[in-house]
């Protein structure tokens, strides 16, 4: 077996896998306990990322992209039954990246994605002042802020000094990444702690607009790690069945006719899919008024880049937060179009 997993209980006979990512400075050691709470029918694995535990000697990997390019390489071809892919904080961006990557290559083998402690991936946003930028008592003040056994680490230098790299290093990841605009058609459960100091719990919300599928929201007592304090409840949400209707992928779409995509990115078009998705008159939109005035933001912006991937396009979040307005929007978006035509 690749040295990217850890079986952590053997159940040959099992009609389904359960994938989980570490958080930041974890290991696959994190989902010990999981064993005992998974059902019988369900295979549990944990993603050993370089650089930690039984991988100690190999180099970590600082950037989403590689991090996943690889996993998804050495991971893929041990995929043999419906999988469930669960992440905690830093994991939960590391598993929905990797849900993404293995929905495209293998449609229907993802079915479903359960992700804890982490904003959806369009309310992400980069912190003004990165834990990996600190020096060390500032990334040792940052753990104990998550309450993640930070302390317990500052009672013994020598395994400080060791993990410290590997900490900075999953910091360094998280901070830098932005998600991107894939969305997956796959059921979502997303979890918080109501007293996380690293985010809001409604910020899971904003999971609901990264999948067209079924999407379930759970907040529950406790802080960053309040999973430790209700592990029976998370890992029961994540390994119930799954509605057998569900297809998880990323999502396909049949190509519209040209005629469709002009009237859809005209001033008009445009006008009345941003009134529906603000649930405003269309007569507040107009051609020139700033959008994010009228209300629009993130989730609202992806639930419109959900219907603009339907006419093929790659949708350029930044230039369009440059220039705010229908107007604006429209002649970029119908030169897009243009482009990829």
């Amino acid at each position: 077996m690749t040295p990217w997993l850890r079986r952590l209980d053997a159940r040959p006979q099992a009609g389904r896998i359960l994938l989980c990512f570490p958080h930041a400075g974890g290991a696959a050691s994190a989902y010990r306990a999981w064993p005992a709470l998974v059902p019988g029918d369900i295979e549990p694995y944990a993603v050993q990322y370089p650089g930690r535990e039984t991988r100690v000697r190999e180099p970590l990997i600082d950037a989403m992209d590689t991090l996943v390019k690889e996993a998804l390489a050495a991971i893929e071809p041990e995929l043999d039954r419906p999988v469930t892919v669960f992440g905690h904080s830093m994991g939960a961006s590391v598993a929905h990246e990797f849900t993404l990557a293995l929905s495209r290559l293998r449609p229907g083998l993802v079915q479903r994605l359960v992700v804890s402690a982490r904003p959806g991936p369009f309310a992400q946003r980069a912190p003004a002042r990165p834990v990996h930028e600190r020096d060390d008592a500032g990334v040792r003040a940052a753990l104990d802020a998550l309450g993640g056994g930070g302390g317990e680490v500052l009672d013994h230098p020598e395994l400080w000094e060791l993990l410290l790299p590997m900490i900075r290093n999953d910091f360094r990841l998280i901070e830098r990444y932005r998600p991107g605009s894939g969305v997956l058609d796959v059921d979502v459960t997303a979890f918080a702690g109501d007293a996380d100091p690293s985010m809001r719990a409604e910020l899971i919300e904003a999971w609901e607009s990264a999948t067209t599928g079924r999407f379930t929201a759970r907040v529950l007592p406790g802080g960053h790690f309040y999973l430790h304090e209700h592990l029976a409840e998370v890992v029961a949400a994540a390994t119930e069945p799954v509605t057998p209707d569900r297809v998880a992928s990323v999502k396909e779409y049949p190509m519209p006719e040209s005629d469709e995509i002009t009237a859809a990115l005209s001033v008009e078009g445009l006008r009345a899919s941003i009134a529906d998705v603000l649930g405003v008159d269309a007569a507040e939109v107009t051609p020139e008024a700033g959008l994010f005035e009228l209300g629009l933001d993130s989730m609202r912006m992806m639930q419109l880049s959900v219907r603009w991937q339907a006419l093929g396009l790659e949708v350029p979040f930044a230039e369009l937060a440059e220039k705010p307005t229908v107007e604006a929007w429209s002649e970029l978006l119908l030169g897009l179009a243009a482009e990829q035509s």
